[in-house]
């Protein structure tokens, strides 16, 4: 790749008309989220999967499109194959779905009544892997893992990604962050517990350079117009090659907190 280029690594979570309270700002109308499929096809995007995409990073004199963009969905909820899925398979769209594994078959319950939705079966998800989707683990509970002990934390990794392989029957390469929080020891547990590369959030493009056990992604809020996701993956800033001063402070005021029995905000994503 282009020492240069910058990918554009975009986070979307439900494509629903009708969200529950909490969700609506990080949910997506199908119509919505049809033009932004059709625009990343009109303006000579190559869509990969996560893995796919770090492959390319690890061969960096590899030949690449001018302009390649990635598709990720965090949690699992079950509107990913009634609604997301099929526009997906209809504009050849590459994509990556992280699952958080407690909740397969149920709803939302980690973000409260306010949150509920319904979430993904054992037998969607098998349906839309078939189908090409990249899954990807997403924790079990949905926790804020830099805040958690080692011992809950391997439990929370360890727990998703054999999960997945038994139900799927097939190696889980990819991981992404509950919240996209982490830290040098949470990806070096990552890393021990067989993933070959994870996400995070960062609010920033991805491109040569970037940390494939913390991918910079880009969250994409509510239902953003096209004009809006274009200037999200031209204008965002490229990731910074060490994490920042001020996710470092949020962190620390994080664990805190949750050592006092006050859980930090979960709504809140890391910019790391």
């Amino acid at each position: 790749m282009n020492t240069q280029q910058t990918v554009p690594v975009l986070v979307y979570h439900s494509v629903c008309t009708d969200p529950a309270p909490l969700m609506r700002e990080w949910a997506i109308s199908p119509e919505r989220f049809r033009e932004h499929l059709e625009f990343l096809a009109r303006e000579g995007y190559e869509t990969l999967t996560v893995t796919d995409y770090v492959a390319r990073l690890r061969a960096p004199l590899t030949p690449v499109p001018e302009r390649i963009a990635l598709v990720t969905f965090d949690d699992g909820f079950a509107d990913f194959a009634t609604t997301a899925a099929p526009a997906l398979a209809a504009t050849g769209t590459a994509s990556t779905l992280y699952v958080s594994t407690a909740y397969v078959g149920g709803t939302s319950s980690w973000l409260g009544p306010d949150g509920e939705q319904p979430m993904l079966t054992w037998e969607a998800i098998g349906e839309v892997a078939a189908a090409g989707v990249e899954i990807g683990a997403h924790s079990h509970h949905h926790l804020p893992l830099d805040e958690m002990g080692s011992t809950a934390v391997e439990m929370e990794i360890s727990v998703s990604k054999n999960l997945l392989e038994r139900h799927l029957g097939h190696r889980i390469s990819s991981f992404a962050y509950p919240h996209g929080y982490h830290s040098r020891r949470i990806k070096d547990m990552v890393r021990r517990a067989g993933f070959d590369n994870a996400c995070a959030v960062k609010e920033c493009l991805s491109g040569p350079g970037d940390d494939d056990l913390a991918l910079a992604r880009i969250m994409v809020h509510g239902d953003a117009p096209v004009d809006q996701l274009d200037s999200l993956m031209r204008g965002s800033a490229r990731a910074p090659r060490h994490e920042r001063l001020q996710t470092k402070v949020w962190r620390a005021a994080r664990r805190t907190r949750a050592r006092v029995g006050s859980r930090a905000r979960t709504d809140v994503f890391d910019t790391a």
